[in-house]
């Protein structure tokens, strides 16, 4: 089974209502998978993908005639990790929040987040891998943007801790001076 149901859902009988019935069924099934506004892909056993929906062709920017029957990790800036990745699913059943980035055709790069796992037929054999990609990079700038304001807030905690030091160290200074010159005033007028 692959996400193009149109061509992997037969009829039991030639009963052409029950076939109405099965293109119907399997129409839906197919307006359901491409309403999805992530990335969805089946991976073969052998690592190629099977079918893919609107969202990860607007992502790769490669169509989908191209898309099926290439190899799933050709389309990631780390292609090894994608290959254990859904090697990952087939030995284990499933993986969730694992990190790839994808590489747009124009070199954009989007960071996603893949759960994925194994799908099966009716007599419960692994046909493939079923991925969706959550897309993570507004998530990945805003952590970056506020580990950039963290770093500025901690340097300027540390001026500010200089600052105090000086100052209080200054003023510390001052009531020492203060105090010497009350000895000597003293000791002057003792001495007058």
């Amino acid at each position: 089974m692959s996400l193009n149901v149109n061509k992997s859902v037969t009829p039991s009988t030639k009963d052409p209502a029950g076939e109405g019935q099965q293109k119907q069924a399997s129409q839906y099934a197919r307006s359901l998978i491409e309403a999805s506004l992530d990335p969805l892909v089946t991976i073969s056993p052998d690592g190629k993908i099977t079918d893919v929906n609107e969202a990860t062709v607007k992502v790769t920017g490669v169509p989908r005639e191209r898309l099926v029957g290439s190899d799933f990790s050709n389309y990631f800036t780390e292609p090894e990790k994608a290959r254990e990745g859904y090697r990952q699913v087939f030995a284990q059943g499933f993986v969730a929040d694992y990190p790839l980035t994808i590489r747009h055709r124009d070199s954009k790069l989007t960071d996603v987040l893949y759960n994925a796992s194994v799908y099966k037929d009716v007599r419960g054999n692994v046909l493939g891998v079923f991925a969706a990609a959550r897309d993570i990079t507004a998530q990945k700038q805003a952590e970056h943007e506020l580990a950039e304001q963290r770093q500025r807030e901690l340097s300027r905690l540390a001026d500010l801790e200089r600052f105090q030091k000086l100052t209080v160290g200054r003023e510390l200074k001052m009531i020492e001076l203060k105090k010497e010159i009350g000895e000597l005033k003293a000791r002057l007028g003792e001495a007058v």
